[in-house]
């Protein structure tokens, strides 16, 4: 009898050991799986800050040496080159405030580098500025497609872009926008979804899905098609070849014609860049409004591509353009290295120096 009670009583002890065998490593694979999430993807992390660092750098270099250059140089104030300015200042603002809305957010690490009130601020701020930056982008480069397409396909009318319509233009590109996005700064704030910290709107499902809808189609659809439209308008135009009579007067129209189409090459490129930039960011927004139970799953790799569509894409935009104005156009190009020039003599004389002087000849 008392060797069976013994014995039931080993059996119960093995049993409960082994619970408490089973539920410790259970509990040791949870908190491993924990670190091993909490700790996941340093190396994107790190590559995407940095990439965002120094995107941000280029742009704000970048923008500020296109806006010098066209205020520096007599030969660039033109009415597309004061649109192209505009988009510079407008990238100029999204650069300046891009990072530090990054900052706010925990995207890959959980780990927020602005909090409190200051984290609220940025998160307005941020997502207001990008936006306006976004709108004023989108209307210089239609007012950019429109300007070529009077000057090229109906150039008797130019006469009608004066420099007063073209400021009622530049305050229109950014009165819109400033009013349009507002709700940015209304109803963006700080949101905590478990570990990780988002900056985003505080509207309804419903709502949301409204504005971005709205947003997509009139800031990204109908300019999309009617910078296509009259693009393919103004090429056709400067394809056509018309017949003259006096030889002189052939040539000078054939060296417009030329400089046309030089001039639309680098329109397209920017608008590509720019379209390509902001399109991820496009279908990110529309595919959460469409899905938005898949963006709530806590997957790491689901986190990298919203880094990069959110932020990577976006502000690349910024640091683009001028790249392209500087390697597409002698105009550009020559204005630079007149800048750079100039810098280096008046360093030479702060410090003593002699330079030898250059002289540079626009081809």
């Amino acid at each position: 009898m008392n060797r069976k009670l013994k014995s039931s009583q080993i059996v119960v002890r093995e049993v409960a050991g082994n619970r408490i065998f089973q539920q410790g490593r259970m509990n040791n694979s949870s908190i491993g799986d924990f670190e091993d999430q909490s700790t996941h993807f340093p190396i994107e992390l790190k590559t995407i800050t940095v990439a965002i660092s120094v995107v941000s750098i280029l742009a704000i270099v970048g923008n500020v040496l296109v806006t010098v250059a066209v205020l520096k140089k007599a030969t660039l104030r033109t009415s597309t080159n004061y649109f192209i300015v505009n988009m510079a200042v407008s990238d100029l603002l999204s650069a300046l405030t891009n990072w530090p809305l990054y900052a706010t957010e925990g995207m890959l690490s959980g780990k927020s580098f602005i909090e409190g009130s200051m984290a609220t601020f940025v998160c307005k701020l941020g997502m207001y500025s990008r936006a306006v930056s976004q709108a004023v982008s989108v209307l210089s480069l239609v007012l950019i497609v429109v300007e070529r397409f009077v000057a090229i396909v109906h150039p008797f009318h130019t006469t009608m872009l004066t420099t007063r319509v073209r400021t009622v233009f530049l305050l229109v590109t950014w009165i819109f926008p400033l009013l349009a996005v507002f709700p940015h700064v209304w109803f963006a704030k700080i949101v905590q979804d478990g570990p990780q910290t988002f900056c985003r709107f505080s509207w309804t499902r419903l709502e949301t899905s409204i504005y971005y809808s709205v947003g997509f189609l009139i800031l990204y659809c109908v300019p999309l098609i009617l910078i296509i439209v009259l693009y393919r308008r103004i090429m056709k135009s400067l394809t056509r070849v018309r017949p003259v009579d006096d030889t002189c007067q052939g040539n000078i129209l054939a060296r417009n014609r030329q400089q046309n189409r030089i001039v639309m090459k680098v329109f397209i490129s920017i608008v590509t860049a720019f379209f390509l930039c902001w399109t991820p960011l496009c279908v990110y927004l529309m595919l959460k409004v469409a899905f938005p139970s898949f963006f709530t799953k806590d997957m790491p790799k689901l986190r990298l591509f919203v880094g990069l569509f959110f932020y990577v894409f976006p502000s690349l935009s910024t640091a683009v353009n001028p790249v392209i104005l500087f390697v597409s156009s002698s105009r550009f190009s020559n204005a630079l290295r007149e800048t750079f020039g100039c810098l280096r003599c008046k360093l030479s004389c702060f410090s003593g120096g002699v330079s030898p002087q250059r002289e540079i000849i626009n081809p």
